[in-house]
């Protein structure tokens, strides 16, 4: 365990508006700092100081994880214990046999998993050895992107939904099953940044977020991914449907839509509010939220006795619970969107002007 140093210095005034403080002596001769060399200061979310010599970057350590199995071991226990691993921060992971060789199903895993993980690449691979490297700037993948992009997919997958729904065009099932995997893929990107970032300060700062923020926008994108997750269900859901179910679900169209349109009227808006702050708007989208759950709500308990003269009362039903559960996650990203609002005012909430004053 490393031991800390701490040290109580007397802060002095140097010349009218300057103030100074001495650096500890050993500290000095230890990064080898001379006079007319300069440092790095760095200033935390909690208003505490790092200073280093800017010729010493400072170091991120790498987190290795090895993974030790025998060549029988399940080839989903790897798969789990490797993405485990990358939402958690690892950088190098070690998959190593020790009683032979990997097997099919071992190197099939991993393969998949190099594909299904953003960033990863096998860098060292010999038949009783992988290595997987991850490869990630934080510049590139801000939260606020990712965010961004999983709205776009949800977007995408409820316009396939409704084509199916209204055209019957069953093909485009495979396209929602497609974008699914990309928003997991992103899900799992946004869970490891947001976590490396709560352990690396400086990578939080290249994130443009302050630490003790993360956990709520991890919320946002794991919401976004049940979301996912639910639209997915719902059209496994039509894929089953007899065509005289698939002709009655045709028949409610209009007001499908109507609820499809609401749907994503509250995750753009969610989304917005995350983007550019503002306590009108993420008020109002709240009460969007939850009028979107209720209205779901009101739907299903208007269309039962058409529900229940199909061929497959339970699965239509199911089919419309998906959407009623769906929008709870909805009330919680528009809830968590109103703490990030709040916070990002910084202390002065002004209620008095603009359309703040539309709130009633």
């Amino acid at each position: 365990m490393s031991s800390v140093n701490i040290e109580t210095r007397r802060v002095q005034r140097f010349g009218k508006s300057t103030l100074m403080v001495s650096l500890p002596a050993e500290w000095v001769r230890t990064v080898n700092l001379k006079p007319g060399d300069t440092v790095t200061i760095i200033i935390d979310d909690d208003n505490t100081l790092r200073i280093f010599p800017t010729f010493v970057k400072p170091e991120k350590r790498e987190r290795r994880l090895i993974i030790r199995a025998s060549k029988v071991v399940n080839a989903e226990v790897i798969y789990k214990i490797v993405t485990s691993a990358y939402t958690l921060g690892y950088d190098k992971i070690y998959i190593e046999v020790v009683d032979g060789f990997l097997e099919e199903d071992h190197l099939k895993t991993i393969r998949k998993l190099s594909k299904e993980l953003i960033g990863t690449e096998i860098i060292e691979h010999m038949p009783s050895r992988i290595v997987i490297q991850v490869f990630i700037d934080p510049a590139k993948y801000s939260i606020h992107g990712i965010i961004t992009r999983m709205g776009s997919i949800i977007r995408s997958m409820v316009n396939y939904l409704y084509i199916i729904l209204s055209e019957d065009k069953l093909h485009y099932i495979s396209e929602i099953q497609e974008l699914g995997s990309e928003l997991e893929r992103l899900s799992k990107l946004a869970t490891r940044q947001t976590f490396v970032a709560q352990i690396d300060r400086i990578y939080a700062s290249t994130l443009n977020i302050r630490s003790y923020m993360l956990p709520r926008y991890r919320t946002i994108t794991r919401s976004l991914d049940i979301i996912g997750e639910s639209i997915i269900n719902a059209t496994e859901i039509l894929s089953k449907l007899s065509p005289n179910d698939r002709r009655l679900l045709r028949s409610l169209a209009d007001e499908i839509k109507e609820i499809l349109d609401l749907y994503i009227t509250s995750i753009d808006k969610a989304i917005g509010v995350i983007l550019e702050p503002n306590i009108a708007r993420a008020f109002n989208t709240e009460l969007l939220a939850r009028e979107l759950r209720l209205h779901i709500s009101r739907f299903i308990e208007k269309h039962q006795d058409t529900l229940k003269a199909g061929e497959n009362y339970v699965a239509l039903s199911e089919f419309f619970e998906y959407f009623r559960r769906s929008a709870t996650d909805i009330e919680v990203m528009t809830d968590v969107s109103f703490d990030l609002t709040v916070e990002k005012h910084e202390g002065v909430i002004d209620l008095s002007i603009g359309e703040a004053l539309k709130i009633v």
